[in-house]
């Protein structure tokens, strides 16, 4: 069986940077004070097999302290509602430790439990050295090997990647660290193409087709597209993947934490009516 959540992941965490972002490809400085994203943002999406619902996940950001330091942790947890518990229940915590000066990651974790299957692994990086170290805690395995100077794990690209403006008809490479692995990403900017969403009405969206290879699932063009709002909060709106077994879409349910935008601020029987204005990409 295809398990759900890796799939999820990738639909949400594919959304990755390329190699070099921060230098060439930002609109935005990254520093403690001017992230592009509020802090104790929390976006929820609802996991859909088929037209079937069977699970939600949801992204959070908050500010952690250890050893004196401050650090932005951006966790993902992904969980089976009682439909899909009572024959395959899910439980996924995936967590990337983020330096705020250099949006670096310090530390990528990931616990999965998904059946009978068990996950718990944990990547630390040194970027003073270049080398990051794999551990595999159920397996009492340990593994070191050589990164980039702006390596990041799929979350903390995912939300570099927010910083970008990417035209229609654009085609990026990107390099991300998954799995004890770097792997290349691409991503092909398609169209415009509006999302309805019951909470926030219709929101101007551009559709992405990427393309990559994640724990020997290869995502070939056709099998993976991704919708992002063209606002400046930039957020996955969906995100559809097609698998031999059936289709799982992940729709965005609700933006909850501080900000006054739309997103956020809107009555709810307002967001029916209105539609989300993208920015100018």
């Amino acid at each position: 069986m295809y398990r759900l959540p890796c799939i999820v992941m990738i639909g949400l965490l594919c959304w990755g940077s390329p190699a070099g972002a921060a230098k060439q490809g930002t609109d935005r400085e990254i520093s403690t004070g001017a992230l592009w994203f509020p802090i104790g943002e929390t976006i929820e999406y609802k996991v859909m097999w088929g037209r079937i619902p069977v699970g939600r996940s949801v992204v959070t950001t908050e500010w952690i302290e250890a050893d004196g330091l401050r650090f932005l942790a951006i966790r993902l947890r992904t969980r089976s509602n009682k439909v899909l518990s009572s024959f395959y229940p899910v439980d996924d915590f995936i967590e990337s430790i983020i330096d705020p000066e250099t949006f670096l990651p310090v530390r990528f974790t990931k616990k999965l439990r998904e059946g009978t299957y068990r996950c718990h692994e944990v990547t630390t990086f040194n970027h003073e050295t270049g080398i990051a170290t794999f551990e595999n805690k159920k397996r009492n395995f340990t593994r070191k090997y050589e990164i980039e100077s702006d390596t990041r794990d799929l979350i903390s690209f995912m939300y570099l990647m927010r910083t970008m403006d990417i035209p229609v008809g654009t085609t990026l490479d990107f390099r991300v660290m998954a799995d004890e692995k770097i792997y290349d990403l691409s991503v092909r900017a398609l169209k415009e193409e509006p999302v309805k969403l019951p909470r926030h009405g219709t929101v101007e969206s551009v559709l992405f087709q990427p393309t990559a290879e994640f724990q020997g699932l290869f995502v070939r063009k056709g099998k993976l597209r991704i919708w992002v709002s063209g606002d400046e909060r930039r957020i996955i709106t969906k995100a559809a993947i097609k698998i031999p077994v059936a289709n799982v879409n992940l729709l965005l349910d609700q933006v909850t934490g501080p900000g006054e935008d739309r997103w956020v601020q809107d009555e709810p029987e307002k967001r029916k009516v209105r539609r989300i204005r993208r920015k100018k990409w």
